[in-house]
């Protein structure tokens, strides 16, 4: 869950007393809000992780239930669910802050998920607010089984090389890739693409090929949360359907803007039909 306040007029300095115009509770949180993106614009999804036995689980799993997630493997725990402060300025940029509950025991033993799929046509994307451990034994096991695994690298911090290594499409923002080398450094390590999203400036892809930059799309931004995570949700259900990499960054930045026209990480998460007339409106 996120818990928002929301139209800060400007960001906090130590020792500051804030007020704000309004606050909000909605649902977050960066696996659930990509998972939510992915599904709304289509994809079967499948949520691996873990939830409080609190009322905050409760309600969390009901939005994603209602959204068309599979919530098989989403186990229920005695910790807290996890939570983010997240304090939005008028410009919609905003800082968050997270404590994990719950989401620090989704352990390496989560991957025994992978083996109820019989499909080969999987796509795996993964975060770091479950722990790295568990983030690098599903690298392992999409390696085994031929899927493509996906990390999105957040919240930034440096990384096994091993992990690495095992990553097919990589999507840092500017902020992340710092602690992780430069984009032409992660191609050597394997990656076959390194995406580093670039806010307002849409994003640039990297690839053995060469370097391809996607402009934004034209919005008007009230809250940029959870725009990363629908660009990523949606770049995997477009990788899932076989788009070209280039299509489905096009695709994912169509969805990542529409995502920061209203408050909360999933108000705004856009429908395929909503997706698609917006690239088609850009085409025009």
């Amino acid at each position: 869950m996120d818990l928002v306040f929301a139209g800060l007029a400007e960001l906090p300095t130590p020792g500051q007393t804030l007020s704000a115009r309004n606050f909000e509770t909605l649902p977050g949180g960066k696996g659930a809000n990509q998972a939510s993106a992915a599904a709304a614009v289509g994809a079967d999804v499948q949520l691996v992780g873990a939830a409080g036995t609190d009322s905050l689980g409760d309600s969390a799993l009901a939005d994603l239930a209602a959204r068309g997630v599979g919530l098989a493997h989403v186990k229920r725990v005695q910790e807290p669910t996890g939570v983010a402060a997240v304090l939005i300025e008028n410009s919609g940029e905003n800082i968050v802050i997270i404590a994990a509950g719950a989401n620090a025991t989704v352990g390496q033993s989560s991957v025994t998920a992978a083996e109820t799929v019989a499909s080969l046509n999987v796509v795996v994307l993964a975060c770091l607010e479950v722990p790295v451990e568990t983030v690098l034994a599903w690298a392992r096991v999409s390696r085994e089984r031929g899927w493509t695994f996906i990390l999105n690298p957040a919240p930034a911090q440096s990384l096994p090389v091993e992990l690495l290594e095992l990553v097919d499409v990589i999507t840092p923002n500017e902020t992340e890739l710092a602690p992780l080398g430069s984009a032409a450094e992660l191609l050597a390590r394997g990656i076959r693409a390194v995406i580093v999203t670039l806010g307002g400036d849409g994003a640039r892809l990297h690839t053995a090929s060469g370097e391809h930059h996607q402009a934004a799309f034209p919005c008007v931004p009230v809250d940029t949360t959870g725009a990363g995570d629908a660009f990523n949700g949606a770049l995997a259900a477009a990788i899932a359907e076989g788009q070209s990499m280039e299509n489905a960054v096009e695709f994912a930045a169509a969805v990542g803007a529409l995502a920061t026209e209203k408050v909360g990480a999933r108000n705004a998460l856009a429908t395929r039909a909503e997706a698609v007339a917006l690239l088609e409106a850009q085409q025009s």
